[in-house]
């Protein structure tokens, strides 16, 4: 999963960090994503390095093709999900999508990956005073709109199904 002097490469950026098979810790995951979610400049080389990665002709933008093997890589197949998305990330609709639109997935990507961490964080550590009482699978997201009045979503949903 790593090319020369240690780096990802092939468009790994985005598995590695959503997978976080190298890392060890709940809180080191945790701290890694809030300090890419806070730092632009560590945001950006993350979204170049999974762009680069994943450009296969080098045209510093991602086609539909390329954006589908990229979300591939990180477990979604849904095809017709991931054209969706490429649709609404394809904001000036001229096929490709650019840095700053993928940027704008990324970072939404990765506040969606970092708040999953902290509940599993909240419910591995009950002490915490954050932990949820358990609810059957079927009706998980009928409870978490009750509980806590937000809304189900079905796109935080499908990111923890990975």
């Amino acid at each position: 999963m790593e090319g020369e002097a240690g780096k990802p490469n092939n468009g790994e950026a985005l598995v590695c960090h959503l997978r976080f098979s190298d890392m060890k810790s709940l809180d080191k995951k945790i701290k890694m994503l809030e300090e890419m979610i806070g730092d632009d400049e560590k945001l950006n080389r993350a979204v170049y390095e999974v762009i680069a990665g994943s450009d296969l002709n080098n045209d510093q933008q991602l086609s539909r093709a390329e954006f589908q093997k990229v979300l591939q890589d990180f477990g979604i197949g849904d095809f017709e999900a991931i054209d969706d998305l490429f649709t609404s990330l394809d904001k000036d609709g001229n096929g490709f999508i650019n840095f700053r639109e993928f940027r704008f997935f990324f970072r939404a990507q990765t506040r969606i990956k970092l708040q999953h961490l902290k509940e599993l964080k909240a419910a591995q550590n009950p002490k915490s005073g954050k932990a949820k009482k358990q609810v059957p699978a079927e009706n998980a997201g009928e409870a978490q709109a009750a509980n806590d009045g937000k809304k189900f979503s079905l796109k935080k949903w499908k990111s923890t199904r990975n």
